[in-house]
């Protein structure tokens, strides 16, 4: 019985390498949401509306990745002139179905995050508010664009039966779209690390927190080297075969987004794994609270009302002493 794994005869295939690669990452992600999942509903006790998306997200990738490899199954990593007649329909259909699942994934990953920046960091509620509008809007219309590039729509993977069929310029589309993706996730990046550089923490603190916030730069990387790897594909007259570089980095780009996103709330479950290698914070925020926390400070007074969803920002501030410093840094970690 004929695998996804197996050739139908002995021609070049970057397929295989390709689900490899996306399925180890995905999994890699998976397995961080589900350590997540478990410490905010029995750890933490508070499953908010972040881990729901962050959730739908990951099943979408997972879909993405079985998705990935019936293209596979068609073709998808082969050059065009090895490929069955019969499968090079199929093979264009999956590709343009990839792009839709993509574009959701990415949009919903974002989302998450700055639903989780609402959470932690209140002060910046209304730039959070209108990226999740942003993002929301531009992740729609690119989903739609997708869908009807064409007209007929299924001109889009079926160009030979319409002969008089019309399609926008897709290259100009994608790059846009891309650059935008790109844009969007370097400005999420960069939303908190004012407010944590203004924390008062030693220097070398300011940085392990900011770093700790900037594991997406990352995906970011990715989403740049998955920019190159579109103007290849679209220009292509080998398509099954060039979609090789996007398919891996657009996988990356999800699957390290997703992983950066998830890391710190998974700290409870850390702590109770691995208690030596990450100790628990939570007598020393007490002590803390009582030695130097303003809980009457201008701060705290302004961000009252989200007291049940966020961690007040006065909770980062000190009178003296550097005792504090590392337990400003694990509230952070715990507030996911």
């Amino acid at each position: 019985m004929e695998t996804l794994f197996q050739t139908r005869s002995d021609v070049e295939n970057r397929g295989p390498i390709l689900l490899i690669i996306n399925g180890t990452v995905t999994g890699l992600a998976a397995l961080i949401v589900g350590l997540r999942t478990i410490s905010r509903i029995f750890i933490v006790k508070m499953f908010g509306l972040d881990d729901w998306i962050m959730v739908t997200a990951t099943v979408l990738a997972i879909v993405n990745v079985v998705v990935a490899g019936l293209g596979v199954r068609y073709g998808t990593g082969k050059h065009k002139w090895d490929l069955v007649k019969a499968d090079v329909l199929p093979s264009a259909k999956i590709r343009y179905v990839t792009h839709i699942i993509y574009t959701l994934i990415s949009g919903l990953i974002k989302v998450s995050i700055c639903l989780l920046y609402l959470r932690v960091f209140p002060n910046i509620r209304v730039i959070c508010l209108g990226t999740i509008a942003l993002v929301t809007a531009m992740s729609v219309a690119i989903i739609l664009a997708t869908i009807f590039q064409c007209t007929p729509v299924n001109a889009v993977f079926d160009e030979q039966k319409y002969e008089h069929h019309t399609c926008f310029a897709s290259i100009p589309f994608w790059y846009a779209g891309a650059a935008l993706s790109l844009v969007t996730d370097i400005w999420i990046l960069l939303l908190p690390l004012r407010t944590v550089l203004g924390l008062h923490l030693k220097t070398s603190k300011k940085f392990a927190v900011a770093a700790l916030l900037s594991l997406g730069s990352f995906a970011c990387i990715a989403s740049i080297v998955r920019m190159v790897y579109i103007v290849k594909l679209y220009q292509s007259s080998d398509p099954s075969w060039d979609t090789f570089g996007i398919s891996i980095s657009s996988g990356i780009e999800i699957a390290v987004a997703i992983i950066a996103a998830s890391i710190p709330a998974t700290n409870p479950i850390m702590n109770k794994l691995f208690p030596r290698l990450f100790p628990s914070s939570s007598g020393g925020s007490q002590s803390a609270s009582r030695r130097g926390y303003h809980p009457g400070s201008r701060i705290e007074s302004t961000s009252r009302r989200y007291q049940s969803n966020s961690i007040p920002l006065s909770r980062f501030t000190r009178r003296q002493g550097s005792d504090t410093d590392d337990e400003s840094t694990k509230a952070i970690v715990h507030a996911n």
